[in-house]
């Protein structure tokens, strides 16, 4: 493959980041390490990876509003349209694909409108659907034994309300598993705790690591076959590919290599199971 190989086929990507401090920075490292090149650094993709966090609000807290009856005062799926909008001019009409690294944005009341308002605002970029993809990833994960049981999803409080994950495993044959409601609690907190998050602390504290990591063996022992790391935040406080001999699936990957795969198939790296 030479450097310039296919490069007028190849579609430009584009990254919405600023969804997690690290969510833009995991999928980039992502789409690096699952493309295939000549070892040169023109082989790899173009990408566009813009991280606006200021103008794309807290998507869990935007659909506990909703959930309340409130009216949330910033919307997330306009923040995250003009930032493709943006990245629609850099472009100048190349063709692209695009994706959000981040679970609770793909909450059809906030992903819905946001791809009806990219595709007339940045109307040259197809959008990927990150948890779709990770239901194909996860089917690729799973031994065929382990196909059509359950899956435990370990995700923020907003991804969990919205149902999104149960819906799409659903769809797939899959009946989804959660930790318990006083789990969930401490999750979250996992996640978002300003002194001890993961959102809030680099490197990972052992506090969110062991939190993280005790929640997924409660879903393992529970009897779920594999388990979704529906959180952008969570893989980098639980690593490997694997616990208790189930599957951990990582939703930032799955939409990395959809993204390659809708870029350039032929640059796609085959999948280390």
């Amino acid at each position: 493959m030479g450097s310039g190989a296919a490069m007028g086929s190849e579609k430009a990507v584009v990254i919405g980041g600023g969804v997690g401090p690290m969510a833009g920075v995991a999928l980039h490292a992502k789409i690096v390490e699952n493309t295939l090149t000549d070892g040169s650094d023109q082989s790899h993709l173009s990408v566009y990876h813009y991280s606006r966090s200021a103008e794309v609000p807290d998507r869990t807290a935007y659909l506990l509003a909703l959930a309340r009856g409130e009216a949330p005062t910033a919307d997330p799926a306009t923040g995250m349209a003009a930032v493709f909008e943006d990245a629609a001019r850099a472009l100048r009409d190349r063709p692209a694909v695009g994706g959000v690294p981040c679970n609770t944005f793909h909450a059809p009341a906030i992903f819905d409108r946001f791809v009806a308002e990219a595709r007339a605002r940045a109307p040259g970029i197809r959008i990927v659907h990150m948890l779709e993809e990770t239901v194909r990833l996860l089917e690729a994960r799973l031994p065929r034994a382990g196909r059509g049981g359950y899956v435990g999803v370990l995700s923020t409080t907003g991804t969990r309300r919205s149902a999104v994950y149960t819906d799409l495993l659903a769809r797939a044959g899959y009946e989804a598993v959660y930790v318990s409601e006083d789990s969930q609690e401490l999750l979250h907190g996992a996640i978002y705790d300003r002194e001890w998050g993961i959102k809030a602390a680099s490197p990972v504290t052992a506090r969110a690591a062991e939190t993280v990591s005790a929640m997924a063996a409660e879903l393992v022992r529970a009897g779920a076959e594999a388990v979704i790391l529906a959180c952008t935040e969570l893989p980098l406080a639980l690593g490997g590919t694997d616990l208790l001999g189930a599957p951990l699936v990582d939703p930032v990957l799955a939409l990395a290599r959809a993204l390659i795969r809708e870029a350039a198939p032929g640059k796609l790296r085959p999948l280390a199971i």
